[in-house]
């Protein structure tokens, strides 16, 4: 199958229906900036050809509103999708532009997101974290980092790159968050989702962006997107159990 009818068709497959979540930005030091509820509502046309998209927010002062985003048409797709996850972003820093990285977890009906943001001189301005389950909210487990339940993890990686090549799952060893760069920031939330990142992007140097996912005691995944000096070149997820 061509590559990008495959990465297409599991958009389709993963990411079709109503997705409830709690949506909250953090400032860069992990305080709680706002929150409110969102459902992420993607209806696919009968042949799956068309992705309608449309936010539906709900604010804390009550206030509604829905955000309707253009059709996604096969096999157009911003996104590189993978079985376990997908993610989307700037691919390159570029000095007076903002830069992002958005990067999703799966887990049968449930996903986690976390979006890294950047302001236009490559510093940490936010992120945005939210939980979502598919047909209805749910409550999400306060759970601790990953490295306090062990440090036993066994997994598997899988890799996508911008041309949705897709390797096939190798091995991998786990290492905590707290182990990666020293200088990148890392902040835990509650609901299971950690994030590691530089504070400060620069087109000159290679770095990486990763996404902890502590589905429950025994599994884990993780999400990373990695540049090097040219740009994005692969987004891999990796998936642990004890």
């Amino acid at each position: 199958m061509d590559r990008k009818l495959q990465n297409w068709k599991k958009f389709c497959r993963y990411y079709s229906g109503d997705f409830y979540g709690i949506w909250t930005r953090y400032s860069t030091t992990g305080d709680v900036i706002e929150s409110w509820r969102c459902i992420r509502s993607f209806r696919p046309t009968a042949d799956c050809h068309e992705i309608h998209h449309q936010n539906h927010y709900t604010y804390a002062n009550g206030k509604t509103e829905t955000k309707t985003f253009k059709p996604y048409k096969q096999p157009i797709t911003t996104g590189l999708f993978l079985d376990n996850g997908f993610s989307w972003g700037s691919t390159t820093v570029k000095s007076g532009s903002t830069f992002f990285s958005d990067i999703c977890l799966r887990y049968e009906n449930s996903r986690a997101t976390a979006i890294a943001k950047y302001d236009e001189s490559g510093s940490l301005k936010r992120f945005t974290v939210f939980p979502e389950h598919l047909g209805h909210f749910v409550n999400v487990a306060t759970l601790p980092p990953a490295h306090q339940i062990s440090s036993d993890w066994q997994g598997t990686v899988q890799t996508i790159t911008p041309d949705w090549q897709i390797s096939a799952p190798i091995v991998t060893s786990w290492q905590p968050l707290e182990d990666l760069p020293e200088d990148y920031l890392r902040l835990h939330f509650t609901n299971g989702i950690s994030i590691s990142c530089p504070a400060q992007v620069d087109s000159r140097k290679a770095f990486f962006v990763a996404v902890d996912w502590l589905v429950n005691q025994t599994l884990l995944q993780r999400g990373t997107r990695h540049y090097d000096r040219s740009g994005f070149t692969s987004f891999t997820v990796e998936v642990f159990r004890i």
